[in-house]
């Protein structure tokens, strides 16, 4: 199993955060009274453009995972976005992270590890 190909993984799951944010921001500008309008929106809204370069980098570093990975090692490594959002979340745009956000991020941890345990032996 490489390591380098672990590594990319988990920058995938960075990179879908990121697009995931930069959606987000790019949401609160796009909008219009008629399909016209929502398309012009979005081609000439930067979060979202750049959001959509940014999944597509990420789709391009995700088929080189999994030309090197099994599956089943590399794609519990995706749900560290799902951590990586609220943090990321939480300093850029301000919003809260709850109790419970919190526990489902430990839990969805300590389902990662256990995957990636499996995989190592």
């Amino acid at each position: 199993m490489s390591n380098a190909a672990i590594l990319v993984a988990i920058a995938t799951a960075f990179s879908m955060a990121g697009g995931q944010l930069l959606f987000k921001l790019g949401a609160a500008k796009w909008g219009g009274e008629k399909l016209s309008d929502w398309i012009v929106s979005f081609a000439t809204n930067p979060y979202l453009m750049m959001a959509v370069f940014l999944y597509a980098i990420t789709i391009l570093a995700w088929i080189y995972v999994l030309k090197v990975l099994p599956l089943s090692i590399a794609y519990p490594l995706t749900a560290l976005a799902y951590i990586i959002v609220p943090v990321m979340s939480y300093f850029l745009v301000g919003e809260k992270i709850t109790v419970a956000t919190i526990a489902g991020s430990l839990v969805i941890m300590l389902g990662i590890a256990i995957c990636q345990y499996q995989g190592a032996s």
